[in-house]
């Protein structure tokens, strides 16, 4: 029976930066990555946990006596391997969360649970101004580029993050290349990040950059990231896997209501360039300390009339006198020292919707800025357009099923042909193999698969008993269990596309492919 041989490592619980290996104790692990549902833009969390035999209490965090105290700790990273036929994969990497040490009771074991990228991304805050004129793989390396959470395992510097910022010792000054890989998109935005508010999340962020696209997005076994634009999926016509009834089991259905789309409705939204104006305004006065003593004002861009939040672009440096004023006294009265005071755009705490000003008072008293304004150049929503396809044999056959993508897109053409391509693709009932579980240590053959293929590779179905032959999907989420002296894998799948459709400078086109309405 083929065998993989697995590594399970903790880094920092030994030594700073050095992983160590805590195989030997390892009962059993369960271990989950990729998307929850088919066709969605962005991939769940991934999701780790393994059981522990934790007899002499070395993974008790709060044991004073135990081997790793006080380094066994939540935010460590914690990594799993295999090796099989002289290959080593990362199967799993992430940051530990929940230690969960049973007390007192037999057996002395103890649960580590762990995540990856999207919990942390989803608390960490976007910080990018707008963007003009760019794809979506430009946009999600601006929002990466300019956040403060990285995926684990991430090795270069970062300014302010624990054992990622000993420059010139260990690591070197990080770019976004080390731990993202994107395709360039096939949609230029005009803006991007101009819907944005205080509240948006890095996670929020990029999903909706993705949507836009009609993209996808996920974290691989070993914690880069990965952008697909919409061609990739719809050109990936290459077999990495087949399976001919070999799985242990198969869940399938034939024309579930779910999976049909018969009116798609996609919006585009799109925005109106202004000219440079006053966008925000200070409404009480502010006291700011003299000697040199700065005040940061945040300004919130929304609509006067209504409240609702506007963008803005380029905000414009303060001028004194034209954009503040300061004061000795609060009301406006006493000695005007706008003079001996600077205004300054904070440039990574300015964003669509909300712009800081830094304000210096050079001046030795204290005073107050009595009137303050930022300028730049605002965007208004000028309109939303809805493109809805419908096709209207289905509707009469099967009933409508309505399909909204929730995203919007750039243009209105943009719009059309995306709704055009999901009615395309889900006007009519298809059998789909939701997923298939297999044994991989029954054969070499599984056993490679299941260590070596992952999110979107691409997958064959053959099955007798429902008539399937060399059925393509892709990949959506594996799940794997090691228990002792048991290996086992569920596979879910999303359908390949029904379609062949023509790439430049392949196929023949009207003949064997057509254009895709991308």
């Amino acid at each position: 029976m083929p065998t993989p041989t697995w590594a399970l490592e903790v880094e920092g619980i030994v030594t700073a930066g050095v992983y160590t290996d805590i195989s030997a104790y390892m009962q059993n692990a369960l271990w989950s990555i990729g998307f929850s549902q088919p066709y969605e833009p962005m991939a769940r969390e991934s999701s780790f946990s393994v059981t522990l035999t934790n007899t002499d209490r070395r993974f008790s965090p709060e044991y004073s006596s135990g081997t790793y105290y006080p380094n066994l700790t939540s935010g460590k990273i914690i990594r799993l391997s295999s090796t099989y036929d002289s290959t080593t994969r990362v199967m799993f990497l992430g940051w530990i969360g929940a230690i969960k040490p049973t007390s007192g009771i037999s057996p002395d074991t103890c649960v580590i649970e762990a995540q990856a990228f999207n919990s942390r991304a989803q608390l960490s805050e976007v910080s990018i101004p707008v963007q003009e004129s760019i794809t979506a793989d430009g946009v999600i390396d601006k929002i990466l580029e300019t956040a403060r959470v990285y995926p684990p395992g991430t090795s270069t510097w970062y300014l302010g993050v624990a054992g990622q910022s000993e420059l010139g010792q260990t690591s070197e000054l990080g770019s976004t290349s080390t731990f993202f890989v994107g395709e360039t998109g096939i949609s230029t935005f005009l803006f991007a990040g101009d819907n944005w508010s205080d509240s948006t999340s890095v996670y929020g962020a990029i999903q909706d950059t993705v949507g836009r696209e009609y993209g996808r997005m996920f974290q691989d076994r070993g914690g880069t990231l990965y952008f697909y634009n919409r061609h990739h999926l719809i050109t990936d016509t290459t077999t990495d896997f087949t399976f001919d009834n070999t799985m242990s089991e198969m869940i399938y259905q034939f024309g579930d209501p779910l999976d049909i789309a018969n009116d798609v409705s996609v919006k585009a939204r799109t925005r109106r360039e202004t000219a440079s104006q006053v966008v925000a305004g200070l409404k009480a006065p502010i006291a700011i300390t003299g000697g040199g003593g700065t005040t940061d004002i945040v300004y919130i861009i929304e609509s006067q009339e209504s409240g609702v939040s506007l963008a803005v672009k380029s905000p414009i440096t303060p001028q004194a006198t034209t954009d503040f004023l300061v004061n000795l006294a609060s009301d406006g009265t006493g000695t005007n020292i706008t003079s001996d005071c600077t205004g300054a755009v904070v440039a990574d705490e300015s964003f669509a919707t909300r712009v800081t000003i830094r304000y210096t008072n050079n001046n030795a008293s204290s005073g107050y800025i009595t009137f303050g304004q930022v300028r730049g150049t605002k965007l208004d929503q000028f309109a939303v357009v809805e493109s809805t396809q419908k096709d209207s044999d289905s509707i009469a056959s099967y009933g409508k099923r309505q399909l909204t993508w929730e995203y919007s897109m750039d243009s209105p053409a943009t719009a059309d042909g995306i709704a055009e391509f999901i009615l395309l693709e889900r006007k009519d009932p298809r059998g789909r193999v939701k997923s298939v579980a297999f044994k991989p240590q029954s054969s070499d053959a599984l056993l490679t698969a299941a260590l070596s293929h992952s999110i979107l590779s691409r997958i064959a179905i053959t099955e007798t008993q429902t008539g399937l032959s060399a059925q393509p999907y892709f990949l959506l989420s594996e799940t794997h269990q090691i228990e002792p002296s048991d290996y086992s894998v569920v596979w879910e799948l999303e359908p390949a596309s029904a379609t062949t459709f023509w790439v430049l400078g392949s196929g023949t086109l009207g003949s064997s492919t057509y254009i895709g309405p991308l």
